[in-house]
């Protein structure tokens, strides 16, 4: 089981810094990061290649694949953090519905919060997130290393001004 709150403490510093150096403490955010959720899921997706019928290269290293993955739990945490919604974690049950599916279904919650925004709909697009990663075969400790580490990336790239 992941531990919530220590990533939303993470999430809250990173944000909070970059807020900060980039005078935007006063703006909402949360469209954009909708968008970049969606950006992010695109590119896991397209890093999984499981929509890619007409290719025969196999999807990238699950390394790769993992970073795009945690890039996603970034945005969610900062979103339940511009709305003050917290997501307390429940492992999704284990279903046959396909990566194809889950990401249709991915980017259908993100539409439908930022219609509603209200925190069944956040807990929805975790679920269904996290559904993808019981997908790709992430485990809780795959996922909060590869979230700390690149953690410490995007604070590094902050620093150096990214």
């Amino acid at each position: 089981m992941l531990n919530w709150e220590e990533l939303y403490q993470m999430q809250h510093e990173l944000d909070s810094f970059i807020e900060e150096e980039n005078n935007l403490t006063e703006q909402n955010l949360l469209r954009d990061k909708l968008l970049a959720l969606s950006v992010e899921a695109g590119e896991l997706a397209n890093e999984t290649r499981c929509f890619k019928f007409w290719s025969r290269k196999g999807p990238s290293e699950k390394s790769i694949i993992l970073e795009e993955y945690v890039d996603g739990i970034h945005f969610l945490l900062s979103i339940g953090l511009e709305t003050n919604y917290r997501f307390a974690g429940v492992e999704p049950d284990q279903n046959d519905t396909s990566l194809t599916e889950l990401f249709l279904q991915f980017n259908r919650s993100i539409s439908e919060f930022e219609k509603v925004q209200s925190e069944d709909h956040y807990i929805h697009m975790w679920n269904v997130y996290l559904s993808i990663g019981n997908n790709l075969n992430f485990s809780a400790n795959d996922t909060i290393k590869a979230y700390k580490l690149k953690n410490e990336v995007n604070v590094e790239r902050q620093k150096n001004e990214y």
